[in-house]
């Protein structure tokens, strides 16, 4: 499979970097991408949580405790600790705000899943009481016949027994960018992740369909990252780079494991072969990077072949291992936004009810928007850049009143793609019309209309001309019609930007042209950069520089710099700027 997951991360509008040393990695919360789901959690018929459900805001545990209990519900978690156990039901979206914390008490889980059905949790932290060695439950747990669970931007740390655990025939199951670490408060038992508790629960078999990727096991984890029994476990694009750790992965009875494209940096074991228990159907390692690993395994056994399609980066070399460790780290957590608030629109028709806007934070989740749903057909690429969708029932009818737009979904109104690849999708709310049209838009890209929402999807044609194509969405059939617009920049294949490219695509404020935001990501100096406008120059190194977005993708390369040159970024947004093994995070306005 050549996978590149880069789909998600190349559609935010303003790219996020990362430090590539030691140096603490600062938080970016509000520009953290929503990236979609992914993995086994769109299987068995996908993973939609609270969709079509109600919302509810809650700021005291009882309130949290009782919906999450219940089910059938989409609940936001405001800022503050909420003491565990909390059960959840099925039919759940559980989302919380910058701050939300959920704690393990002496005794018991933080948050339990226990025979639940079609559950999302995102953008929390579960605070463990601390690992010690004693008999007592995980901080978060998936446990007896779950299935269909997205664990997405989530930081769990110091769990009593472990971390979180996959166990008693749950399945379907997808966590990601997610961090796991233990601190001071655990003097034990540093055991991150149990997939399969026992080597005689044999009733395990044919389940445990796990997918980890984008997770980081940080400081303090020793152990099981995780440790598997019977599951089929992807293992992909992941960091491990513990100081603590013994081993990373360990593969037990009847394990099939595909360890892939993952990165391990200063740890002792990237695979620990467990067979004591029995044999072990398959442990693969596939392109993976391995750095200072003492103890090098080679794997075992052909693992299974996913039934799912998912994008995975490249980590062939050291500076793209260096690239997905450094967006990992800044994603990986409780790092999305705050749900937004509620919008009213007035009039209201069937079309036309009130659209919260906490859906942009969330949507991608709570509708299961999963990578492989971005349309990718031979057909898109015949379509013209002046392609429109209208819905069908907008013909002839007219609604009273003024129509809105609202922009859902992971993928952004402004994105850069290659010339081949497909854009990550995005859509709009049509409310109070009865659909949209849409021009400006490169070959190969279209808009569809489903319901009320209207996509903007498609793969850029290979002979698409490279520049910055603006494009403008508009509603139909109301007496008033809105619009909204964006950019969706072509580049060549090879990375080529066309020159009169750059001169498209301009701040929206011409006031904050030539302004500049440096954060010096190492502590040593031995480059200097400069902005003005889109141009960066760089003094103090002759060195080849590598100019990439926050997954690591290169976007341009200067083979040999002077000892002053300039290098042009395509659009305003945050860079990642590599000399060597030297790195510096540039924002451009």
């Amino acid at each position: 499979m050549n996978y590149l997951f880069s789909k998600s991360i190349g559609a935010v509008a303003t790219f996020a970097a990362m430090a590539v040393t030691t140096t603490a990695v600062p938080a970016f919360a509000v520009t953290s991408p929503d990236f979609p789901m992914a993995g086994f959690a769109t299987q068995n018929g996908g993973t939609t949580g609270g969709k079509g459900y109600s919302e509810v805001t809650v700021d005291n545990v009882n309130d949290l405790k009782s919906y999450a209990k219940a089910g059938n519900k989409i609940i936001y978690v405001k800022p503050g600790t909420y003491m565990g156990p909390v059960e959840v039901g099925s039919n759940v979206t559980i989302y919380g705000y910058q701050g939300a914390i959920i704690a393990q008490p002496t005794s018991g889980s933080a948050m339990k899943l226990s025979g639940s059905k079609n559950v999302i949790i995102r953008n929390l932290k579960f605070k463990g009481v601390g690992a010690h060695d004693d008999d007592d439950e995980d901080c978060l747990q998936v446990n007896h016949e779950s299935k269909n669970v997205w664990i997405d931007h989530v930081d769990v740390y110091d769990g009593h027994d472990g971390n979180l655990d996959i166990t008693n025939a749950s399945d379907f199951v997808t966590i990601s960018w997610t961090k796991f670490s233990y601190t001071s408060a655990s003097s034990g038992h540093q055991f991150s992740n149990l997939i399969g508790n026992s080597k005689t629960k044999t009733s395990d078999r044919g389940h445990l369909n796990v997918t980890i990727h984008h997770t980081w096991w940080a400081d303090g984890v020793v152990e099981r990252m995780p440790r598997v029994r019977f599951g089929k476990v992807h293992v992909a694009n992941n960091l491990f780079d513990s100081k603590n750790a013994s081993y990373c992965v360990r593969a037990a009875v009847e394990a099939d494991i595909r360890i892939e494209r993952n990165v391990f940096i200063g740890v002792q074991k990237a695979l620990d072969l467990y067979t004591s228990d029995g044999a072990i159907t398959a442990a693969q390692m596939i392109e993976n990077y391995e750095e200072n690993v003492k103890k090098p395994q080679a794997g075992t056994g052909t693992a299974f072949k996913p039934s799912y399609s998912m994008s995975l980066t490249d980590v062939s070399t050291q500076a793209k291992a260096y690239a997905l460790r450094d967006s990992i780290k800044l994603y990986a957590g409780a790092t999305l936004p705050d749900p937004g608030k509620t919008q009213t629109v007035t009039p209201a028709s069937s079309s036309s009810e009130a659209a919260s806007s906490s859906s942009v934070a969330v949507s991608s989740s709570s509708v299961a928007v999963s990578s492989s749903s971005v349309a990718k057909s031979s057909s898109s690429v015949a379509q013209s850049s002046s392609s429109q969708a209208v819905s069908s029932s907008s013909q002839g009818e007219v609604v009273s009143g003024t129509a809105t737009l609202t922009k859902h979904g992971s993928g952004s109104a402004k994105q850069q793609v290659k010339q081949g690849e497909s854009i990550e999708e995005f859509y709009f709310t049509v409310a109070g019309a009865t659909g949209a049209t849409v021009t400006g838009l490169p070959d190969g890209i279209v808009g569809t209309m489903k319901g009320s929402d209207f996509y903007i999807s498609g793969t850029v044609a290979q002979n698409a001309a490279v520049g910055a194509y603006n494009f403008t969405v508009t509603t139909t059939g109301a007496t008033t019609n809105a619009t909204k617009s964006g950019t969706i920049t072509v580049i060549g294949a090879n990375g080529e930007v066309a020159e009169s490219s750059s001169s498209k695509v301009e701040s929206s404020s011409s006031s904050e042209q030539g302004t500049t935001s440096l954060d010096v990501a190492t502590v040593a100096s031995h480059f200097n950069v400069s902005v003005n406008g889109r141009v960066l120059t760089v003094q103090g190194t002759t060195q080849a520089a590598y100019l990439l977005d926050a997954q690591g993708r290169l976007i341009t390369k200067v083979q040999s710099l002077g000892s002053e040159s300039s290098i042009t970024v395509p659009r305003a947004g945050m860079y990642l700027l590599r000399v060597g093994h030297e790195t510096r995070r540039i924002t451009v306005r």
